[in-house]
C-alpha cells in the first residue's frame, strides 16, 4: 500500500499508510522513531537486509545519504536536501517494489552456438544481486537466470519481491559465466543504456559490479530493466 496523496500521517492512519509504517519503522519493539531520524538515516542501516545498526528502516533523504529510497528523493527535486523536510515528499510513495508500478525486469540472451560436445553446453548464467552502495549489505534482490546455448533466452521476468526496497540507485554485484569453454563477449544494458561491455571472457565466472559500469544507473520511475547479451 502506498502512502496517500492527501491526509498523510507519520503513523499508519488505517487507509493510506503512514511515513513510519511505509518502511516498518515502528515495528522494532514498539518504539517510535523521530521524523528527523527517519529522514537522515538510510535503509541499509536498519534490520536485514541492512547492517542492523538501527532498529528501523529509513528513507535516506538527508544530504549526503548514499542509499536513498526513490519516491521521496524525487519528490524533493531529485536529490537529497539539508533542511525543510516536508510531508509532501512522501505523496504516493512506495518504499518497496510493488511488482506492478515498480519492478526489476531481467532479460538474458545467449547467441553462443551450441557446443560441439554434449557436455558441458555453452549455456550462460547470470548470478547477481542488488545491495547498498558499499556492497556490504544483505542482498535486497537476487538477479539471476540461465539462457541456453544457440539463441536461448531467459525472461524478461520481474525478479523483484514485495520486500525489495524501491531504491534510487542500482548498486549490483555478482558474476556472469558460460558453462562451456569458448571465449565470449558480454554486453549489459540497464534501462536501455549500455553500461558494460567486455570481450574475451573465458571459462569460469567473470565478476561484474556497478563500479565497472559507465555510470551509476538510477531508477527510471518504474524500477530497473537489466539486459545481458552473450555473443561469441
Amino acid at each position: 500500500m502506498p502512502i496517500g496523496t492527501t491526509d498523510i500521517h507519520l503513523d499508519d492512519n488505517g487507509s493510506n499508510g503512514g511515513i513510519y509504517s511505509d518502511v516498518n519503522a515502528t515495528g522494532a519493539g514498539g518504539s517510535q522513531v523521530k521524523y528527523s531520524d527517519l529522514i537522515i538515516k538510510e535503509w541499509d542501516n536498519g534490520p536485514a537486509p541492512g547492517d542492523g545498526t538501527n532498529s528501523y528502516w529509513a528513507y535516506g533523504l538527508k544530504t549526503g545519504a548514499s542509499n536513498p529510497l526513490y519516491n521521496p528523493m524525487n519528490s524533493a527535486g531529485g536529490s537529497q536536501i539539508g533542511s525543510n523536510f516536508k510531508f509532501s515528499f512522501f505523496k504516493n510513495s512506495y518504499a518497496y517494489m510493488d511488482q506492478s508500478t515498480y519492478v526489476i525486469d531481467l532479460y538474458i540472451e545467449n547467441q553462443i552456438p551450441p557446443a560441439p560436445r554434449p557436455d558441458p553446453p555453452n549455456d550462460c548464467v547470470v548470478d547477481m544481486a542488488l545491495y547498498n552502495d558499499l556492497l556490504n549489505s544483505n542482498s535486497i534482490c537476487a538477479i539471476g537466470g540461465t539462457a541456453n546455448e544457440g539463441g536461448g533466452t531467459y525472461g524478461p521476468v520481474d525478479v523483484s519481491q514485495s520486500f525489495t526496497f524501491n531504491v534510487e540507485y542500482f548498486y549490483v554485484d555478482g558474476a556472469v559465466s558460460c558453462n562451456g569453454f569458448p571465449p565470449y563477449t558480454v554486453d549489459v544494458y540497464v534501462n536501455s543504456t549500455q553500461q558494460y561491455f567486455f570481450g574475451g571472457a573465458g571459462p569460469g565466472a567473470h565478476a561484474i559490479d556497478y563500479n565497472s559500469f559507465n555510470s551509476t544507473p538510477t531508477n527510471s520511475g518504474s524500477g530497473f530493466e537489466i539486459e545481458f547479451y552473450f555473443t561469441p
